[in-house]
């Protein structure tokens, strides 16, 4: 008999079926996919696995058997894994095939798509559109929306970089407590979009224009820094604290680096970094732990957390919350 949804990890859902028919309606009625799927083998398995959080999708699918699909624009940027089996991708004018350890982007966001899946595993990871864009300097609503120039990686060292990325990223939201940890799921949503930009070529980097480089003053710094410390533990970005500067983000970024040598989220990672400390300080080491003062100010890579920290204040987070 097919199972239900079944409750996994915190964010996380699972699903098992050896029913083709019950397969193909769970995928009709979660994604709003036409389908056309042939028969699977005796006995073989339909499985799907999701771990959500905030903005953030990721999930694997398997279906040993052949079917096509088609789809809407998604409005927001897909990258696939193909695990298992293989693919074909069609989006507008261009098809793509994909086997076994090939990563692609699976549409231009705004377009509709179509494919065929043949007895693949497949490992799909969703981000918002709005923070690719940001991450390229080119916030929603102006100008077009990103596209992809090409939907494979730029490498297949990039290729891997996307792979591993996007399993850190899933471990890390299995790991975060019942509760959530907002400001850990904003920071992997922007890692996961970061790595997009860095991993495909886009068309999303707006050169630079006069403007920026004229609004790239001290002032701008001193109203983003104002903005930045009034609002550590809020899930800001690039976008908003241009907005609250009265800058374009382009002209954020060249302001920092111009007069602190460093980037508006560098510096708000600082921010957060000093109200770590503080809570570290503050703390009860018989009910704190460092690992949830760290998720509380987003930092969900613990080794990464503790070379800050000591780099900062030249003992391990531990010291502190311990004491002398």
């Amino acid at each position: 008999m097919p199972q239900q949804p079944q409750a996994v990890p915190p964010g996380g859902q699972s699903f098992r079926t050896t029913e083709v028919d019950v397969a193909r309606d769970w995928l009709k009625t979660s994604y709003g996919t036409s389908l056309r799927m042939a028969a699977p083998a005796p006995g073989s398995a339909f499985q799907y696995s999701r771990i959500s959080a905030g903005p953030l999708a990721l999930s694997t699918l398997a279906l040993p058997t052949e079917y096509s699909y088609a789809t809407g624009p998604l409005g927001a940027v897909a990258v696939t894994h193909v695990v298992g089996g293989r693919m074909v991708r069609e989006c507008k004018d261009d098809i793509t095939r994909a086997a076994p350890g090939d990563v692609l982007a699976i549409s231009q966001p705004h377009l509709p798509y179509a494919g065929r899946v043949y007895a693949a595993e497949l490992r799909a990871v969703t981000v918002p559109l709005t923070l690719v864009q940001e991450a390229a300097g080119r916030p929603a609503g102006q100008g077009r929306p990103l596209r992809f120039t090409r939907f494979t990686p730029v490498s297949p060292a990039m290729a891997d970089q996307w792979k591993r990325t996007a399993d850190y990223v899933g471990e890390s939201l299995l790991a975060l407590p019942a509760d959530g940890a907002p400001l850990v799921v904003d920071a992997a949503a922007r890692l996961l979009a970061a790595t997009v930009l860095a991993a495909f070529p886009t068309d999303a980097r707006p050169e630079p224009v006069l403007a920026d480089t004229r609004d790239a003053t001290s002032e701008t710094v001193r109203r983003a820094i104002a903005f930045i410390e009034s609002h550590p533990a809020a899930e800001i970005g690039l976008a908003d604290t241009a907005a609250a500067a009265g800058v374009t983000p382009r002209a954020l970024q060249y302001a920092f680096r111009r007069h602190l040598g460093t980037t508006p989220m560098g510096y708000l990672r600082r921010v957060r970094l000093a109200q770590a400390h503080d809570d570290l300080v503050a703390a009860d080491p018989a009910r704190d732990t460092v690992t949830a003062v760290a998720h509380r100010w987003g930092f969900h890579h613990q080794g990464r957390f503790a070379a800050a920290y000591r780099q900062a204040y030249g003992v391990l987070p531990r010291h502190t919350l311990t004491g002398p």
